[in-house]
């Protein structure tokens, strides 16, 4: 949108309403150029359908619409594809698999699908109305009553890994928020399991940790102990942990900013995406993509800071949901202007 104080002061410095013609000309001209600038940046990004908290992987996007069923968005054909359920939620893919949160029979399960042959089989066991699956491959981890499963679907073999909750996975490793002992009480923690040696690391004991997520030697989190969190890293490879957004910290002005990009994360390879809840010091709200090998975000559509989203990434395709139930993709490959 043209800013509306962009707009004020060239009207005013070309004398307000006595303006003479070939100036107002000049206004114009200078409104189609922002407004079309404003229109071009916005050309890599599509609304696909209507629903919440899509997921992707490959040239796949899925999500829940109002109804309960589950959509599945070819991204090549943008063909949408709309699976029955009348009540299903938080959807996870990998290659040709889905996995969702189930409450259609009555009681809470996992819906496990097959995309080619559109097979279903079920998870019940240990399964209650928090479980929010991940998918990685053959292998399916939630939590229920403050423990972490994993599921082998391929030899249907189900295993407790842990205490905890909010598990990821990634091939062999699997990570969670956990409660932690410290001499001065619990304190919580993410933790990381080892599906080959079945060892668990502790990766990170301060602060407020959740809603961890993996991707080969990255492992990211949200720290919730200021306002709503922000986010940090630990590289498994280089043992080191860095800030990936700003800490609560004070402006020039005196004003807190930072701690506000905690509601929704997400990592795949070099990029993380995040939603950003608060206009200050360290930038507007919306959706951002963070370049782990530059240290740099880039806001790719702007928000009010009382809409929330809930970005994925997969390439340079990055997918959400906001709360007016609107999904859209960012595709990163095609220019911006």
């Amino acid at each position: 949108m043209v800013s509306h104080q962009i707009i004020w002061t060239f009207y005013m410095a070309s004398g307000g309403i006595k303006m003479k013609n070939k100036i107002f000309s000049i206004f114009l001209i200078f409104i189609s150029i922002v407004m079309l600038a404003t229109v071009v940046s916005a050309a890599n990004i599509t609304k696909i359908g209507m629903g919440r908290d899509p997921a992707i992987n490959g040239n796949n996007v899925t999500w829940p619409d109002a109804s309960g069923s589950i959509h599945v968005y070819d991204l090549t054909s943008l063909k949408d594809t709309k699976i029955s359920s009348s009540n299903a939620s938080h959807p996870a893919i990998y290659g040709n698999k889905l996995v969702w949160h189930d409450e259609s029979s009555g009681t809470s399960r996992l819906t496990v699908y097959d995309i080619p042959s559109g097979a279903r089989s079920y998870i019940t066991q240990d399964v209650d109305q928090f479980s929010n699956p991940a998918i990685y491959g053959n292998r399916i981890v939630w939590s229920t009553n403050d423990s972490v499963y994993m599921r082998d679907i391929s030899t249907s073999t189900q295993t407790k890994i842990g205490l905890g909750y909010d598990p990821d996975i990634y091939d062999t490793k699997v990570v969670y928020a956990s409660y932690i002992e410290v001499p001065e009480g619990d304190d919580k923690a993410i933790r990381m399991y080892d599906v080959n040696t079945t060892k668990k690391i502790t990766v990170n004991s301060n602060g407020d940790p959740n809603t961890p997520h993996i991707w080969g030697t990255k492992i990211i989190w949200a720290d919730a102990y200021n306002h709503e969190g922000y986010i940090a890293m630990y590289d498994t490879s280089t043992n080191k942990t860095i800030d990936v957004t700003q800490p609560l910290g004070t402006d020039p002005y005196g004003n807190e900013y930072g701690a506000s990009t905690g509601t929704h994360i997400a990592i795949e390879n070099d990029s993380i995406v995040y939603h950003k809840s608060a206009d200050d010091y360290e930038g507007k709200p919306g959706v951002y993509a963070y370049n782990i090998a530059t240290g740099k975000s880039t806001l790719l559509l702007e928000y009010p800071d009382n809409i929330y989203t809930t970005p994925e990434v997969y390439g340079n395709k990055v997918v959400w949901g906001d709360s007016n139930s609107n999904i859209y993709v960012c595709d990163r490959s095609k220019p911006v202007a």
